[in-house]
Parts: C-alpha cells; sequence; structure tokens
C-alpha cells in the first residue's frame, strides 16, 4: 500500500477535569462537542489568569480493513502540554511538552472498524519541563491539528527526509539527502531508494545512491545525491520552493512514497559585515510573533497563521522571529512560501521579576537539583524534535537555544550556561548546515555561547560591535505608544543600521496574552489582528507606501462588514477573518468606541464564544472604529452572520463551509467557559522586580553603563558621560507591578538635589522622593503605598552623581 494521511480536527468531545476512569468507558457523558486545534481556555481576551488543570478529549476513528497488518499512529503537531493517549481503552502513548510535534504509533491497540480515541492533557507548571518561566500564557488543550497516519510496514520514517545544499553557488547546486526508513517485518530487506527533484511539476534532477539492506524491526540511512544546474536561488524577493520525491522499492516494486519542499540558497552571520544570503549582504528587520489570536488563544487555524505572515510581508520586513517557543510546521512552511526568513526558537526561556517556583514566574534553570535531569533532559528532546519536523525549511537561518535564559537564580546560573552550550553543540549535531543563536543574550555572559547573539533591549546599546555574529533580537518599538499615536520611535540606538548588525526584529508584531500583568500590548497589531496605526508606519518607512486616512472621531449609525474568504475548509485548517467598521452618516468610516457583536442567525459555524461574540473598547477589541475575529465551522453548509451594535443599522455576511458532512444528528453541545482560573503565587517582595532588566540614561561613561545598576554584585556603577544638569537613569521593569518601595545605592554620597519617580507608561512620572542637598543619603530605602509601576527614574536637575544600584519590589 502507499501511505495514507487523515486529518482528524472534527468530531472530538471535550471535559474539563481529570475524568478518571473514561478511558476506558466511551460511553457519552454528554462531553462538549468541541473541532481541533482547541484551547482550554475559551473564548481568549488576553485575561491574566487561566485555567491550569487537566482536560479530556474523545473521538472514534475509523480504521480500514485493508490497513490492519500496517504501520497505524496519530500525528499531534502540538498539545499543551504533557499528553496521556489512550486507545480502545489501552494507554499507547505519553509526550511531554507542548510546542513540537510527535507521534504515537498505535498499530497493535486498533481494529478494523471504529476505534475509541482518549486524550488527556494538562498545562500544569512542572519544575522538571520547560518552559519554567515566560512572557506568555500557558493555556492547555491539543491546540494544533491531529491526523491519523498510515504506511506500509517497510517504510519512510515519519520526516524521514532531509534535505542539505551543502555546496551552491549561482552555477551549481550539491542537493543531498538522507532518507531514514524502517522496517517492521520479521524479515530484513534490501531496498532501493529513489529521489527525484522537480520544479513546478517538471523533473529537473535524479537523486542516486545505495539502497541499504534493513534488519527486521531496525533501521537504516541512506544517502542520495546530485548537481543541480543554474538553481533557482530561494531569497526573500523570490522564494522559489523545489519538491524533492522519495520512493523506497523491493524487488522492483514500490513500497512507500513520500515527498518535501526545499530551497536552494547559502547564508552567513558575519561578526563585522553582517548577514549575507546567495553572497549578498541582506540587511535584517523584522518582527517577533507570539502565536495566540484573540479570542482563540493558541488554537489557530493555518489560514490565520497565513494571514499573520502576510502582514509583515506587507510591511516590507524580511525575518520572523518564532518567540519563544518552535511554532507549527505550517508557519516555517509559509515562511518558505511567502519569502521571510525565519529563526526558529527553542523555549529555555526566562522572565524574571517574582522568580518563584510553582508558576511561569520562576527560575528559567531548576533551583532543585533533583529537577535538573528531567528538565534538561525536556530540552534535549524538544530540540531533536524541532530540528527534525522543521529541517528543510530553507527560510530557517538558525536554530535558537532560547531567550533569556540568564533569568535564572544565581546559584544555578553556571549550569544555566552549561547547558546552554550543551544545547548549542546537540544543535550543531541535528543539522550542521546552520548557526545555533542564543536569543535575549545581553546578560551574565551567555552571548558568547552561540555562533550568533541576539541582543535584546538594552543589549543593542551596551554590546556595540562586539566582534561576534549579533543581530538585536528584541527592540520595542510601539508598546508605550497611544490610540492616535503613528511614528515609531526605537530604542537604544536601533534606528541606526549598523554594518557589523546583522538587523534588528521588533518587539513585537501582533499583542499577546501572557501572565505578566499589564503586558502583552506592545504589537503593532491587536490581538484581534487589527492593525494599530504604528503598522503603517513601518510599511511607509520600509516600502514607501503612504499612510492611509485614519478615522477620524465620529458619531457611527451603521455598521459594514468585510470577510477575507468567503468560502472555508471545515477540517480546522481554514476559516475567515471577519473586519467590521463603523460608518457615519455620509458612510465615512468613524472612530466611534462602540460595542460590536457578531451573531450566528443561520448555519453550524462558531466564533470562540459559540453562536455569537461581542467585541468591545474596553479590552481592545475595537481600535479606531474597527472590530475583527475570526469565524470557522466544522460542519458544511450555509452561515449567516449579523454584525450589530446599540444603536446601529445591522451588517450581515454569509460564509459557505464545504466539507464531509457530520455523523450523529443530535444538537452540537457548544463548550462554556473553564470552571475555575488559577491564581499564580507571588514572591511578598523577596526578589528586585529590577534584576537585570534593561537601563536607559541619558549619558554614560564609558565602563560605567547603566546596566550595572540592576546587575546585583557588579562592581560597577552608573556615571553619567557629563556633569551637566539634567541626566538621568531608568530602569525598566517591562511589565508593570505594584510596587512599594525602592531602593537606591549611590556609589558615593550625592552633593546635590536628586529626584525618584515612577511611571507606568513612560510618559507620565510621579515623583516618589526628592532629596535635597542637605538630606542626601549614600543609599535611600523609600517606602510608599503600592502603584502600579513599569519603570524607575533617578533624575538629577543639578550636578548628577554615580549610581551604584536600584532595587525594586
Amino acid at each position: 500500500m502507499i501511505r495514507h494521511r487523515e486529518l482528524l480536527n472534527n468530531g472530538w468531545t471535550f471535559a474539563f477535569g481529570q475524568q478518571a476512569g473514561a478511558e476506558t468507558d466511551p460511553t457519552d457523558p454528554g462531553w462538549f462537542d468541541v473541532g481541533l486545534p482547541h484551547s482550554f481556555d475559551l473564548p481568549d481576551f488576553r485575561e491574566q489568569r487561566f485555567y491550569t488543570g487537566y482536560g479530556c478529549y474523545r473521538r472514534s476513528v475509523e480504521v480500514r480493513e485493508e490497513w490492519i497488518g500496517s504501520w497505524i499512529a496519530l500525528e499531534f503537531l502540538g498539545a499543551f502540554q504533557v499528553t496521556d493517549v489512550f486507545v480502545n481503552g489501552v494507554q499507547v502513548g505519553r509526550h511531554e511538552g507542548g510546542y513540537t510535534p510527535f507521534i504515537v504509533d498505535v498499530t497493535s491497540a486498533v481494529r478494523a472498524g471504529a476505534n475509541d480515541v482518549f486524550v488527556r492533557v494538562d498545562n500544569l507548571w512542572n519544575p522538571g519541563l520547560a518552559p519554567r518561566a515566560g512572557d506568555y500564557s500557558f493555556t492547555g488543550g491539543i491546540y494544533r491539528d491531529v491526523s491519523l497516519l498510515v504506511a506500509p510496514t517497510v517504510r519512510l520514517d515519519w520526516y524521514g527526509i532531509g534535505v542539505t545544499t551543502p555546496e551552491v553557488d549561482a552555477e551549481a547546486a550539491t542537493v543531498t539527502a538522507t532518507i531514514d526508513m524502517v522496517n517492521d517485518t520479521d524479515t530484513e530487506v534490501t531496498v532501493s531508494v529513489e529521489g527525484v527533484v522537480r520544479f513546478g511539476g517538471e523533473e529537473v534532477l535524479l537523486l542516486t545512491g545505495d539502497g541499504p539492506t534493513i534488519p527486521s524491526g531496525g533501521t537504516r540511512t541512506a544517502q542520495l545525491s546530485g548537481v543541480l544546474r543554474r538553481p533557482r536561488l530561494w531569497h526573500p524577493d523570490h522564494p522559489d520552493l523545489y519538491r524533492l520525491e522519495v520512493s523506497v522499492s523491493i524487488d522492483g516494486a514500490a513500497t512507500d512514497r513520500d515527498s518535501v519542499d526545499f530551497g536552494v540558497r547559502w547564508f552567513e552571520f558575519t561578526p563585522h559585515d553582517g548577514f549575507f544570503l546567495n553572497g549578498e549582504r541582506l540587511d535584517l528587520h523584522g518582527a517577533n510573533v507570539h502565536q495566540n489570536h484573540g479570542g482563540w488563544g493558541d488554537a489557530v487555524t493555518r489560514a490565520g497563521m497565513r494571514r499573520d505572515i502576510a502582514m509583515i510581508k506587507a510591511l516590507g520586513m524580511n525575518i520572523i522571529r518564532g518567540s519563544h517557543y518552535p511554532h507549527h510546521p505550517f508557519f516555517t512552511a509559509e515562511c518558505d512560501r511567502q519569502g521571510l526568513l525565519y529563526w526558529s526558537e527553542l523555549h529555555f526561556w526566562g522572565i524574571g521579576g517574582e522568580n518563584v517556583d510553582g508558576y511561569w514566574f520562576a527560575s528559567a534553570y531548576p533551583v532543585h537539583e533533583e529537577h535538573e535531569a528531567a528538565f534538561e533532559e525536556s530540552l534535549r528532546r524538544a530540540l531533536r524534535e524541532m530540528v527534525r519536523t522543521q529541517r528543510n525549511h530553507p527560510s530557517i537561518v538558525t536554530w535558537s537555544i532560547g531567550n533569556e535564559a540568564f533569568f535564572s537564580d544565581d546559584h544555578v546560573i553556571e549550569k544555566a550556561k552549561a547547558l546552554t552550550v550543551e544545547l548549542v553543540e546537540l544543535a550543531h549535531e541535528l543539522d550542521p548546515s546552520r548557526p545555533a543563536a542564543v536569543g535575549g543574550a545581553q546578560r551574565k555572559g551567555f552571548d558568547t555561547l552561540g555562533d550568533v547573539a541576539g541582543y535584546n533591549g538594552d543589549g543593542a546599546a551596551l554590546f556595540q560591535d562586539p566582534g561576534i555574529p549579533n543581530i538585536v533580537s528584541e527592540y520595542h518599538g510601539a508598546g508605550g505608544l497611544g490610540a492616535g499615536d503613528f511614528e515609531v520611535h526605537g530604542e537604544y540606538g536601533v534606528e541606526e543600521d549598523l554594518r557589523w548588525r546583522s538587523g534588528k526584529i521588533l518587539w513585537c508584531a501582533f499583542h499577546y496574552k501572557t501572565v505578566a500583568d499589564g503586558a502583552g500590548l506592545g504589537g503593532i497589531v491587536n490581538y484581534f489582528r487589527v492593525p494599530r496605526r504604528p503598522y503603517y508606519w513601518y510599511r511607509e518607512k520600509l516600502r514607501g507606501v503612504p499612510r492611509p486616512d485614519f478615522p477620524e472621531p465620529g458619531t457611527a449609525v451603521s455598521i459594514a462588514v468585510h470577510a477575507d474568504e468567503g468560502t472555508i475548509p471545515t477540517d480546522g485548517t481554514g476559516d475567515t477573518k471577519l473586519t467590521a467598521t463603523l460608518r457615519d452618516s455620509a458612510g465615512r468610516h468613524v472612530d466611534d468606541a462602540r460595542e460590536v457583536t457578531f451573531t450566528v442567525v443561520e448555519g453550524a459555524g462558531l466564533f470562540p464564544s459559540g453562536r455569537s461574540i461581542t467585541l468591545s473598547p474596553d479590552n481592545d477589541s475595537v481600535i479606531d472604529g474597527t472590530a475583527a475575529i475570526e469565524f470557522r465551522s466544522y460542519e458544511p453548509g450555509t452561515n449567516r452572520i449579523v454584525v450589530s451594535g446599540d444603536g446601529l443599522a445591522p451588517a450581515e455576511v454569509t460564509i459557505v463551509a464545504t466539507g464531509d458532512p457530520v455523523e450523529g444528528g443530535r444538537p452540537r453541545r457548544l463548550m462554556t467557559p473553564a470552571p475555575y482560573v488559577t491564581e499564580p503565587p507571588r514572591a511578598a517582595g523577596k526578589t528586585s522586580l529590577a534584576a537585570y532588566r534593561p537601563v536607559a540614561t541619558s549619558s554614560a561613561a564609558p565602563g560605567y553603563e547603566g546596566s550595572h545598576v540592576t546587575s546585583a554584585g557588579s562592581g560597577s556603577a552608573w556615571r553619567p558621560g557629563t556633569q551637566r544638569p539634567g541626566e538621568w537613569i531608568m530602569a525598566d521593569l517591562e511589565f508593570p507591578y505594584d510596587v512599594g518601595r525602592i531602593d537606591v545605592v549611590f556609589a558615593e554620597k550625592p552633593t546635590d538635589p536628586w529626584v525618584l519617580e515612577t511611571t507606568v507608561d513612560s510618559r507620565t512620572f510621579h515623583r516618589i522622593h526628592v532629596d535635597d542637598a542637605e538630606g542626601c543619603a549614600l543609599s535611600i530605602s523609600a517606602e510608599f503605598e503600592a502603584r502600579k509601576v513599569s519603570a524607575v527614574r533617578i533624575r538629577f536637575p543639578q550636578r548628577p552623581a554615580s549610581v551604584a544600584e536600584i532595587r525594586v519590589y
């Protein structure tokens, strides 16, 4: 037989909790009807807290009689974060890790006909499982696609085709393929392997190599190679892709076939001249992307991913950083197709701040020795899975080991660095064709541990011409901008293009949901994928496209609605983005802060909240008089949707869903919100919230950079570059916190007055403490009634002093 792949996104039921005993009892208990991709937390309006616990899924899977005797497996492209799989009451697999694909071999558990599949998923914080921390939301669920795989017993292994082009120039490219094969029969077999390279459907190259003998129950790898003449080189301006079709034969008869897309290109990160693609210098400018979407959270369709990439491409940007975990394989494949370079990242992830075990504010590396082995192995396993499933994508230019892992407790920092070095070496072993980066490497010496250093925040200013390949992996451009702001002002000098810097990557493209209170609003596009005004500033700057006419404040009397797709599939891969705009009596788009409600009045389609959803300016789901939401259906038919608002003439749109009819006939039981949410533990002021955070200054003397004031025990201090009045230093907490105490330590006692101020928006500052010349001391502890603070500034109206440390609690 030839292999078979079948999406299983339809027809699931779901219940919160462990559902003990349900593994072996397939009777219908009245669970919710859901489709995949799915999240525990629907609808998702960026609430800081979310359900933490277990969720259970069930589905019947039909196995054809002719498949019995073949290899049969379930493929999960992502479930957060521990997954137990049962088939017909028997546990067949367990996977730990929330961001990488995995398979479960069900060959011995299935039978011809209907088979009961039960899946239990939990999103409990786990001290021995990465990530232990992160500026994100760790909601649970089977939030990516699931498929049934059927293949011959002598077959190509799962993701068993790897393609590299080790020697490339404009005249010729050497194409090398490693072909991993499996023999599940009870005798050894000798196979022949053939590879055909096609472009646009036409054969352009035949790859040849020896066919190995595969022992019974064993695996072998074949090597194929060939030379491609006058290759079409992959580039963001012309993302040409080839296809490699591989067949495995025994005695001249093909037993298995599969194919992969790949690109031909070469690239290099250099320490002094930046990044080169196909022999030409390319200045990288892109954006960080989190995977979650307004309403649907992490449960995003492939159509939603395609829109995200298209929005970034439309700006004229040329790279995406997949922050801060491996993304869906389709996301990377779409970067290949649309022409965006891709920074693929592992989730060795830190956040700093409260830094307590029990929730995702913890030390990036375990603080207790008994958790170290499991944690380290979880990252090794995830790196292997990331590289295996993503290695053929020409868009990927680096495997990044993580982000800001320096936010580990000081007593384990050397272990965190040793693990980083080990993972870099493992990445080299798994894929010698790409460099390994360390993202967010601006503290504690992490920047020299990999092949490419990614500097976040003030790292852009701290590391000038560092002598190693480098990039600004995060700079903030739009986080503090108001609703009507258009122009973006870069930070720490990133607006200057420097020869030795490979480029810069904006934080971030889209708003996102996060455990960090008040964070996640730094996108140039809002959570529901409505562009903010800075989006158009980037488009104007990078592509020369004039800004649109932004809506003026006005009184709306009606609604207009647009669907980007009029027809959608019912298999969970597609949806349509509905965009509603408020209109005045002259039909002009106006900025009117009103709620907008989308309601399905005919058809079986769904919003993340069910048959209806209300979007509001109060939760940032309506901006500039515009609201948007993604609509999907798991059942075929015509859907009629009415969009309404208080005092507004409604609008209507029709969406047709196509696909196979759903069996059953009973009314769908729509999911209701999770029964409870989990409050994170608090550290009660034990850790300085400013520790190792970015620092901005009016100026700094060489060797006395501002970063010293948030690096405990640095042995140095900040000293201004001049002695003129008006110098200042500001510690950025990056997120708003409830702050009630600030400690300031000077390197020497000030001789002139100074002012201590706080801010929550980097615009309006509030005085917390003022010291005149006579009252100045070497250190102070300012205690006050708790207030929201995102940054702390010390300002010197007269002669400045040198500051050794700023601590915030």
